[in-house]
């Protein structure tokens, strides 16, 4: 556990000399305020700005996964062929799992403040829908984080981005009749199917439909997370790093 601690107080400090702070913060804030400004003279029914914004964010996390855990393993590379991660302490389980923790914080960070911040200025809803959503934004992206980690570590950055401008496309298509009954086998589509379902439970409390979509995603999401996770860290204990960066 300690080795695990260290690992974290590590990556945070190599992130603090970075963009990737500000990264995290400013882009939420900034499409928030955007959002609410159009919103404000927008004449669409407030169910549908308020599914259209986390419908936005759901689509446009795994392309910003992809950039985000690029930059991170680029930054592991250009430090030198990745040896200083692999290196630096004798549990390289420790050494993996800090780096994704620390993302995902930083994913988590981003969620807040972008729901947060809307939140406040949009507060048609009640407070509650929004910690659900998310919560739901949150658990429908860690299998994600696993999936680009090992991209940008096994084949670099430009993979990595390249992987999430398609699974944003997907996820964007998945939100049309194209995803019905195929989305909870979908990782990309997830966060952005998960914030409809809860938009249409605030609407149609009496149906259980929506509950019963969440229910099953989140079962089918917890089982492909926990098994990308297990193989990722055992693809990680016998990885020797790539000679140079691409």
């Amino acid at each position: 556990m300690s080795a695990f601690i260290r690992c974290i107080c590590s990556d945070f400090h190599k992130f603090r000399h970075t963009s990737m702070l500000w990264i995290h913060a400013l882009i939420p804030l900034t499409t928030a305020i955007l959002f609410i400004a159009y919103y404000s003279v927008s004449s669409w029914k407030a169910e549908a700005k308020i599914s259209g914004y986390l419908e936005v964010i759901g689509v446009a996390f795994p392309l910003m996964i992809g950039l985000i855990t690029g930059k991170a393993a680029e930054q592991e590379g250009q430090a030198g062929s990745f040896q200083t991660m692999l290196c630096s302490t004798k549990s390289r389980a420790a050494a993996y799992a800090s780096k994704l923790v620390v993302l995902l914080l930083l994913g988590t960070l981003s969620i807040i403040i972008a729901i947060g911040v809307f939140a406040i200025g949009f507060q048609t809803i009640p407070g509650m829908m929004y910690i659900k959503a998310g919560g739901l934004l949150i658990a429908g992206s860690i299998f994600l984080y696993i999936l680009h980690l090992f991209v940008s570590f096994r084949y670099g950055r430009g993979a990595s981005i390249g992987l999430g401008i398609i699974e944003s496309l997907i996820s964007a298509l998945a939100l049309t009749g194209l995803g019905d009954g195929k989305w909870y086998y979908i990782p990309c589509a997830w966060s952005a199917r998960l914030c409809d379902n809860l938009v249409f439970t605030w609407l149609n409390p009496s149906m259980a439909i929506g509950y019963e979509e969440i229910h099953k995603c989140l079962i089918v999401a917890t089982c492909e997370t926990v098994a990308a996770f297990i193989l990722s860290l055992f693809w990680f204990k016998s990885w020797e790093g790539r000679k140079s960066y691409e």
